[in-house]
């Protein structure tokens, strides 16, 4: 497997909304933040924070959060993580990380499991600054090593055999590392041995 920094697999990299927001209770958007991400997905609840429309399109416009992204949670519990799979009425406050992977090299599902493997998050924990409260900064977001099997095809394959194991087992938002690490080899030498079969009846 070889080694890339998020940035370059990764059309936009960036937090959540830094400055004060205004509630409105009328407003029909939502302010989310870290605690929202709850096993792989988003909750929300009537105690959230509900803003306007145009304190949502302010937000947005920055963050450029949409269906398919991933989030991460950089302050307080790190590494939690969730991929937008709805309609996005809502954003979110800095303590979460948004992650719009480049999908020509990077499988957003793949990242996900890949995020939640115990090897990352440790190694989100170790990058962490902050003696009260531990903060993982976007500038270590963006240089965090992601390691890729040898095509979008395996990356794809991976993610499928790990999502019906999630869907099983319910994991909870924590994957086990050996289970990445022994399905990964597997499907690549089943990806080389289809290669040099299709090269050899070529």
């Amino acid at each position: 497997m070889e080694s890339f920094k998020l940035k370059n697999l990764s059309l936009h990299i960036t937090d959540g909304e830094h400055g004060s927001v205004i509630d409105d209770p009328n407003g029909e958007y939502y302010l989310l933040s870290n605690k929202n991400i709850v096993s792989g997905n988003i909750k929300i609840d009537n105690k959230d924070r509900i803003i306007s429309k145009e304190s949502f399109e302010k937000i947005n416009k920055r963050t450029k959060l949409s269906k398919g992204d991933i989030v991460i949670s950089t302050v307080g519990i790190l590494g939690k993580s969730a991929i937008i799979k709805d309609f996005v009425n809502y954003d979110f406050q800095r303590s979460v990380g948004i992650i719009k992977p480049n999908l020509k090299l990077l499988n957003n599902e793949y990242l996900y499991y890949y995020l939640n493997t115990k090897f990352v998050r440790k190694r989100i924990n170790d990058l962490s600054k902050g003696a009260v409260q531990k903060c993982f900064f976007i500038s270590d977001l963006n240089n965090l090593d992601i390691h890729l099997p040898e095509s979008l095809n395996v990356q794809q394959e991976i993610a499928k055999v790990l999502s019906i194991l999630d869907e099983k087992i319910e994991l909870n938002n924590k994957l086990n590392d050996n289970l990445f690490y022994k399905i990964t080899p597997l499907l690549l030498a089943r990806s080389s041995a289809l290669a040099k079969a299709n090269r050899v009846n070529y």
